[in-house]
């Protein structure tokens, strides 16, 4: 099952042209089986996976993969983050960070992100749109 709102956030995006990159830290092969799984591939225009890097998070070179897929300069995207290492990550790779503070997130720092959600309904398209725009 994915997390309350996830797809429902993933179609509204879609739906209005956000380009979408998923950059993650798990391996490929479990990116791939959750994707299939929830028919996600539509949606997303690239896959990343850390596993797949010298570096992983909070090194910021997953994200500026994934900024270059979206062919967007860092300051033009923003990321969804639940770790720490992650946060750290999109902040040193310039990008917009939105921290998902969950039930499941525990003893995460979420000073950095540049703003804290705890339900994805915090983050619709309209809402991001202004933030750049």
């Amino acid at each position: 099952m994915l997390m309350d709102g996830v797809l429902e956030l993933i179609q509204e995006y879609h739906e209005k042209a956000l380009t979408l990159v998923l950059a993650s830290s798990a391996s490929m092969i479990n990116i791939n089986r959750i994707f299939k799984r929830f028919d996600l591939d539509s949606y997303f225009i690239s896959k990343h996976s850390g596993a797949d890097l010298k570096a992983s998070k909070p090194h910021p070179e997953i994200f500026i993969n994934a900024a270059k897929a979206a062919d967007a300069l860092p300051n033009e995207c923003f990321v969804i983050e639940d770790s720490t290492n992650g946060i750290k990550a999109a902040k040193r790779a310039g990008i917009y960070c939105v921290a998902y503070k969950s039930e499941h997130s525990k003893n995460q720092d979420y000073t950095l992100a540049d703003m804290l959600i705890s339900d994805y309904k915090e983050i619709t398209f309209e809402r991001m749109h202004k933030k750049f725009n």
